[in-house]
C-alpha cells in the first residue's frame, strides 16, 4: 500500500490542481464578462456625452448661420435698393444734362 500512497497523493493533488484551475477559469470568464459589460457602458455613456455635445454645437452653428444669412440678406435689399435709387438719379441728372445741351 506504501507504493500506492505517492500514486494516491499525485492524484489527489491533479484533482485538487484541476478543480482549483476550473474554478479559476469560471470566476475569470465572469470578471472578464462584468468587465466587458463595465467597459461597453462606459463606451457607451461617453459617445452618448459626446453625441449630445455635437449636436449642441451643430445647433448653435445653424442658429449663428441663419443670424447671419438674415443680417446679409437685409444687406443685400438695402444695396439692391440703393442701386436702384442711384440708376433712377443717374438717369434723371442724364436727362437733364442732354436738356441742357438742347438748350446751348
Amino acid at each position: 500500500m506504501a507504493d500506492f500512497q505517492w500514486a494516491i497523493t499525485l492524484g489527489a493533488a491533479g484533482i485538487g490542481a484541476l478543480t482549483t484551475l476550473l474554478a479559476t477559469k469560471s470566476t475569470n470568464t465572469t470578471t472578464l464578462a462584468k468587465t466587458n459589460n463595465d467597459n461597453a457602458v462606459q463606451l457607451f455613456q461617453q459617445y452618448k456625452e459626446m453625441n449630445e455635445q455635437l449636436q449642441s454645437k451643430v445647433d448653435r452653428l445653424e442658429e449663428k448661420l441663419e443670424k447671419l444669412q438674415e443680417k446679409y440678406e437685409k444687406e443685400i435689399a438695402f444695396y439692391q435698393a440703393e442701386v436702384e435709387r442711384l440708376e433712377d438719379e443717374n438717369e434723371r441728372l442724364t436727362l437733364k444734362l442732354e436738356g441742357m445741351k438742347e438748350e446751348i
